[in-house]
């Protein structure tokens, strides 16, 4: 769905910028007088190349909203101009607390713009902009930064003024234009960069620098986090006449200080909230098994790249072409590190990926690039991570093990987490689950952007929400607790002994309902948000099925451990695990939860413990929990190039519960 919803919200944005930003933008109220906005400074005045326009509005919010939006170019650290809007609450001239925005895969800096407090205008794809948009923070007398990133779109994408074809126009083919996938020494520091700018151009109060993002802009935010004061080297130079390279005579990776252009200041940021994304790439776009909650339960955190894991094929393509469409991919043969197409075609290729593989090991390295758990943190910004659990992209293991590598090197890391039903297809994006959080994410905010307005600091807890999916219209439930441990103080352990036979060579019609790509993503009849419900409930012949009944009511607070012997037939078998809800007179049963395990070696009465995906969920009296476990886990994941047949023995799932 976020490509068709994109294609028409592009044209849109086409228009508006053929006819110039002084235009008001359509729905923004009425337009002010300029003077009454004293926009005396450009934002990044003095950086060569910077060419912004004001346009003064006022919302439409019962209290309106006076503020002038700056919309123009910026010139990156390489000189690279960079699409860019400045919003600036009216009032006097005086350097601001800021909130930097990144957008996420395919959008532009619109996406987080919005002409009001709570207005919805561009937010159609995911949450709603509602109290966190540009307008939102200029009531809060903050200015906001909203920019496209490097290769999207009007950042030297196709959406930029005399872009012919494939061809990039002559202000951006000097540069390195491409997009490069969240890689710090360039999407990082391209935030930076900008960030330092306003700082410069005395728009922003360096002691109160604020970012956020989602999705694809939620791991540069957690990376700038862990940053902290430093950028990291290795892209192109800085040319002179913008200021002093700070990477000058360093090496590809070194760290070197973050400072304003001039290089006069000294910056860091003073808070973080990254949104329903990825701390570990690699366990992302190919899980393994080997990913742990660290609950004292659940097996250790293992190597997320031994054995390589299964691709999620879909999802992986399509984002290639969707990064065709609206971004800048890298000339074939100019940056091997960026070349997305020759590192897809190899991951779609299937398995097996032997770990001395050049191109194996290459895909490893790129990922780990563009992971925020790769970094170690280099100060205490304070991070408030908003997470999904039914997110069938960046689960809710993300931010656990990013957490848990935080609080090793730093038991007292300030790291506040919520984790609920929103985030990727197909989750339902709760909006009582979002109002409730976002109340949450604005004083954490406000805590450290005006602490005179809001002095109580936050507590660095989680909570996390129970998914509605059978009781989709239950009240809003919200756990709390110090720690993650403390959500789940107790368990439950469900047993089977019965042979039961899949195969790596035939997918279920189970799996096909549960594809996030084909049943929600992509438009069409059968298209939903929300968990996967399959009415009424079957048993999927091709995979071995087990069920338990309940006497009881058991609420489900964490990832289930999965304890299996099977004997396979084939090496490197993923071997998935589904778990769903039956209803008690079998109407239905809705999808709680899922993981996969790839396998080592074939052979007889193998053993596997592994954890699979983490979930908030009330399982009621006389319900039924089913458990399936396939060799065979497509479209979702892709299926195995290797035929096996498997035999699963026995079945032991444990359930970490309230």
């Amino acid at each position: 769905m976020w490509l068709t919803q994109r294609v028409r919200r592009g044209a849109v944005i086409a228009v508006a910028m053929t006819l110039g930003a002084a235009l008001t933008t359509p729905g923004a109220g009425s337009s002010v007088n300029a003077a009454a906005c004293n926009m005396v400074t450009m934002p990044f005045a003095g950086l060569d190349g910077a060419a912004l326009t004001p346009t003064t509005y006022r919302s439409s919010d019962p209290s309106p909203v006076s503020y002038v939006r700056w919309r123009g170019v910026a010139p990156s650290f390489d000189g690279m101009p960079l699409s860019v809007d400045v919003t600036v609450p009216c009032g006097p001239a005086r350097r601001r607390p800021t909130v930097v925005m990144a957008h996420g895969f395919t959008d532009d800096k619109t996406v987080w713009e919005e002409t009001d407090r709570s207005g919805t205008v561009h937010s159609t794809q995911r949450a709603s902009n509602d109290r966190w948009n540009n307008v939102w923070f200029a009531s809060r007398g903050y200015s906001v930064l909203n920019y496209t990133a490097r290769g999207w779109r009007d950042s030297c994408g196709p959406d930029t003024p005399g872009w012919v074809g494939s061809t990039p126009p002559p202000q951006c083919a000097p540069f390195q234009y491409w997009i490069h996938l969240d890689d710090a020494r360039w999407e990082v520091r391209d935030a930076q960069w900008l960030t330092g700018g306003l700082v410069q151009s005395g728009i922003a109060d360096r002691h109160r620098l604020a970012i956020t993002g989602g999705s694809y802009g939620g791991a540069p935010t957690a990376m700038a986090a862990l940053l902290a004061g430093n950028v990291v080297c290795g892209a192109a130079s800085t040319p002179a006449k913008l200021g002093p390279d700070p990477c000058a005579g360093k090496s590809d990776g070194d760290l070197a200080p973050w400072r304003t252009p001039n290089g006069r200041s000294r910056l860091n940021w003073a808070a973080a909230l990254p949104l329903y994304t990825f701390a570990d790439l690699l366990a992302v776009i190919a899980p393994n098994g080997r990913a742990s909650d660290g609950s004292a339960l659940a097996p250790p955190n293992g190597n997320d790249a031994r054995p390589f894991g299964v691709p999620l094929a879909g999802t992986v393509s399509g984002l290639l072409l969707a990064a065709q469409v609206y971004g800048s991919l890298a000339p074939a043969g100019s940056d091997p590190a960026t070349d997305i197409r020759q590192s897809t075609a190899r991951l779609l290729a299937g398995n097996p990926f032997p770990a001395d593989e050049p191109a194996v090991r290459a895909g490893v390295r790129w990922a780990r690039q563009r992971s925020p758990i790769a970094i170690r943190p280099h100060g205490r910004v304070p991070i408030f991570w908003v997470g999904g659990m039914t997110d069938a992209l960046f689960p809710a293991l993300q931010p656990l093990t990013m957490q848990q590598q935080l609080r090793r090197s730093d038991p007292s890391y300030p790291f506040k987490l919520f984790l609920g039903d929103i985030g990727h297809d197909y989750a339902a994006e709760r909006a009582d689950e979002w109002a409730w959080v976002k109340r949450r994410m604005n004083t954490f905010l406000d805590h450290y952007l005006r602490p005179d307005r809001t002095p109580a600091p936050p507590r660095f807890d989680v909570s996390a929400t129970v998914t509605r999916c059978l009781d989709h219209n239950a009240p809003l439930a919200v756990e709390h607790g110090p720690t993650w441990d403390d959500l789940h103080p107790r368990h439950v352990t469900f047993r089977a002994a019965a042979d039961q036979r899949t195969s790596t060579t035939t997918p279920g019609p189970n799996g096909a309902a549960t594809d996030p790509i084909s049943t929600a993503t992509l438009p069409g009849p059968n298209s939903y948000k929300g968990c996967r419900i399959v009415r009424p409930a079957r048993v999927d012949t091709t995979v071995a099925t087990y069920d338990f009944p309940l006497r009881r009511d058991v609420v489900l607070m964490g990832g289930p451990i999965v304890n299996t012997t099977f004997s396979s037939t084939g090496p490197g078998v993923p071997l998935s695990v589904r778990v769903w809800d039956v209803a008690a007179d079998g109407s239905e049963q809705g999808l709680v939860t899922r993981g996969t395990y790839r396998t080592g070696p074939a052979g007889e009465h193998l053993r596997a413990r592994f954890q699979i995906g983490v979930q908030g969920y009330r399982f009621p009296a006389n319900h039924r929990i089913r458990v399936e476990v396939t060799a065979n886990d497509s479209p979702y994941l892709q299926p195995s190039s290797v035929p096996a047949d498997v035999t699963v023995h026995s079945l032991t799932i444990t359930l970490p519960v309230r």
